[in-house]
């Protein structure tokens, strides 16, 4: 019998951390899941960690233990999906870890649903050292909703800010994937960004819990905390990736999806004239779609529409201090 959920871990250099990863996976209290662990081409002990740590410990899942030349976290997870067995996928990042009932949890809301297509849950910020820290990113209204939502919802959600970007806020059904051909770009930095959308399109029905089961650790030097000027390329890749997935099922929605991934782009880099030029057609392509949704769903919308709509680049700076400085 498959399992319920795989969880698919890519490891590169997190010597730190991965026993912290380890023990939130050996101590769940539901064991109907399996693990992937695809080590990156890690060059410190990481390995030896997971590997001692797996043979002392007495762990009640199965586990596959995949390895490749170094080629980003991207590529890692591709190779997790491509060997997953379970019904839905999970995309666990190395230095974080999960709530002990976090497959309970899933399980549990599985069934009072129906098998929903994927299940969208809250997280918490940690440091370095697994203190807790205030995160301001995410967290909206929508977890407060009880019933099944649609995939228009979620991206409405999502365009808004009130849901994660990042792949690990959800779980969903191996098929979505797999019918869909969904897989993350590999090569390139900010692969969420084009990766999840596609993940709430196809999704029909969606479960979002209000518990925060994912403890996001936040670490200084990190990629999501330093943006420099060599991941231009990369951003603008991944912007015109969802720009022709949205050219593709033309849904207001996914239009504002589209321009608050220009916007929180912009306003990572609020410095680059470059990525200004080459993100401000697609930005004024799809005005109309994320300013509708905006004027629907807040009431704080005047600052925001003034803000989209400066033709400088300098309103983007000006945007970044309203909107907060954290963008994962």
């Amino acid at each position: 019998m498959n399992p319920l959920i795989s969880i698919i871990v890519p490891i590169y250099n997190v010597e730190k951390y991965i026993g912290s990863l380890v023990n939130s996976l050996v101590k769940q209290t539901n064991k109907n899941f399996e693990v992937i662990f695809i080590d990156d081409g890690s060059t410190d002990e990481s390995m030896q960690i997971l590997k001692e740590i797996m043979a002392g410990s007495e762990q009640e899942f199965s586990f596959k233990l995949l390895q490749q030349v170094n080629q980003g976290l991207s590529s890692a997870r591709n190779i997790g999906i491509l060997n997953a067995t379970g019904e839905y996928i999970f995309f666990l990042d190395s230095d974080d870890e999960i709530e002990i009932n976090f497959v309970e949890t899933i399980l549990t809301s599985c069934y009072k649903y129906s098998q929903p297509d994927t299940l969208i849950f809250d997280y918490s910020s940690i440091d370095e050292f697994g203190n807790a820290l205030y995160s301001n990113y995410g967290h909206g209204s929508i977890y407060r909703q009880k019933d099944l939502c649609t995939s228009e919802q979620i991206l409405t959600a999502l365009s808004k800010g009130e849901i994660p970007t990042t792949a690990w806020s959800f779980v969903t059904k191996r098929s979505v994937i797999e019918k869909h051909d969904l897989l993350f770009s590999v090569g390139k930095k900010f692969e969420d960004t084009n990766f999840t959308p596609k993940v709430f399109y196809f999704s029909k029905n969606i479960v979002v819990i209000s518990l925060r089961l994912y403890r996001y650790r936040q670490r200084s030097g990190s990629i999501m905390s330093n943006h420099p000027e060599k991941f231009f390329s990369d951003a603008i890749f991944v912007t015109y990736d969802l720009l022709d997935f949205y050219d593709q099922y033309k849904i207001r929605e996914l239009g504002a999806v589209v321009g608050r991934s220009v916007m929180t782009t912009l306003a990572s880099f609020p410095d680059s004239k470059k990525l200004y030029n080459e993100l401000n057609p697609i930005r004024k392509k799809v005005f109309k779609d994320y300013i509708s949704i905006e004027k629907r769903h807040t009431k704080r919308i005047k600052m925001y529409v003034k803000m989209y709509v400066l033709s400088s680049y300098v309103g983007y700076k000006l945007y970044r201090l309203v909107k907060g400085k954290h963008w994962k």
